[in-house]
């Protein structure tokens, strides 16, 4: 709704400019041919009507800003309790940051839900997502549309096994078995050139290849030429 409304006053703004242009090059060809005297002020406030209605539109768009500015992120969304699509984002690209510089690998995963998803079968996906990605700094959020993300910071080669568990959770279920899951993950390894546009890119290629397959776990991991660094890592159990 909101880039409706920007680009709505975009228009608006374009058109009163020219309108502004067309005054202007009016009123000078008028001064110009010894028009009368009432067409000229005609056109004067012609123009000065434009100029107010330009005023008023740029106050607009600065209400508009400071509006948006003061609002506060929301950060988890109401219906299922996971990270927003904007704060998933945020999140996302911090993680990368702190990748690079605590040399940590870093695990991220699509995982498309199919187009008739219902409700109770999201609630009892993401209770499963919750109870396998339990870690402090584990993130799980909505990536656009019916595609869920997760981060998993600071993985090692168990991340495969983790992914490959969580799915075989979901299709043991009752309520979530019949879903055309398709999770597609990735280990990205802490060089500098890791960014959320990195991520994004590498993993949307990745899913439009699974979305060709049937449903199932499709990882990637790229080689790492050091060894692991210690800290709170995922386990095989």
């Amino acid at each position: 709704m909101d880039s409706v409304f920007v680009e709505q006053l975009k228009r608006i703004r374009y058109l009163t400019v020219l309108l502004f242009l067309l005054n202007v090059v009016a009123l000078a060809l008028a001064a110009a041919n010894g028009s009368s005297i009432t067409l000229v002020v005609l056109l004067i406030v012609l123009l000065l009507a434009t100029t107010l209605l330009m005023v008023v539109l740029r106050s607009r768009s600065m209400v508009w800003a400071v509006t948006r500015a003061q609002e506060p992120v929301l950060a988890l969304d109401p219906n299922t309790g996971i990270a927003t699509e904007s704060w998933y984002r945020h999140m996302l690209a911090l993680e990368c940051r702190r990748s690079v510089r605590e040399f940590a690998p870093l695990t991220v995963l699509r995982i498309h839900l199919g187009e008739q998803v219902r409700r109770e079968h999201l609630l009892e996906l993401v209770r499963v997502l919750g109870e396998e990605f339990s870690r402090p700094g584990d993130l799980i959020g909505w990536e656009q549309g019916c595609v869920i993300g997760a981060v998993l910071p600071s993985t090692n080669e168990n991340a495969r096994k983790l992914v490959e568990r969580c799915f075989a959770r979901v299709q043991g279920h009752e309520l979530t078995a019949t879903l055309p899951l398709r999770i597609v993950a990735k280990t990205f390894q802490p060089r500098g050139e890791l960014s959320l546009g990195k991520v994004q890119q590498h993993l949307e290629q990745q899913l439009q290849e699974a979305l060709q397959q049937p449903p199932g776990v499709f990882f990637k991991a790229e080689e790492s030429n050091e060894p692991a660094s210690p800290g709170m890592m995922y386990t095989d159990q």
